[in-house]
């Protein structure tokens, strides 16, 4: 039995090493894509502040120039919207892989006290079949005196 329920401990602490890799990669694929959104908002500031300036030169043939800046910025904002729902839908994932994480370590910690709850049930039961062999020894021991004295 303790075999078995070595196998099984085994199992669970691979299961729960997988859940946990699976967790980390949740986690920093969502810390990708969080950054890639903050990249972006300043990418669109840094856009949109360039433009600003070539509308305050107030020059003729830079118009076209400005309109195509004031664009990039809109779409590099639409870019940091998706990336930021993309994250918040990550975020359900990395809650879902953290309770299966906590689920894995629920069930190896269970089968670790199932494991050990065995180990002192065959240690108790060693030490009572000692016991009595103990008290057999002596017992026969006693007994054998008594014969001699008669």
């Amino acid at each position: 039995m303790k075999r078995k329920l070595d196998r099984v401990l085994r199992i669970r602490a691979l299961l729960e090493d997988l859940s946990r890799l699976e967790f980390e990669k949740k986690i920093a694929s969502l810390r990708f894509l969080e950054t890639a959104a903050e990249w972006q908002r300043h990418l669109a500031l840094s856009v949109r502040a360039d433009a600003l300036q070539m509308l305050a030169g107030d020059e003729s043939a830079r118009r076209e120039s400005w309109l195509m800046r004031i664009a990039d910025a809109e779409i590099l904002d639409w870019k940091e919207a998706r990336l930021e729902a993309l994250a918040q839908e990550g975020q359900g994932a990395v809650r879902e892989a953290r309770e299966e994480l906590l689920a894995r370590r629920l069930e190896r910690r269970q089968v670790e006290a199932l494991l050990a709850t065995a180990a002192r049930a065959e240690k108790k039961g060693q030490v009572r079949r000692e016991q009595n062999l103990t008290d057999d020894w002596f017992q026969s021991g006693s007994s054998r005196e008594e014969t001699k004295g008669r």
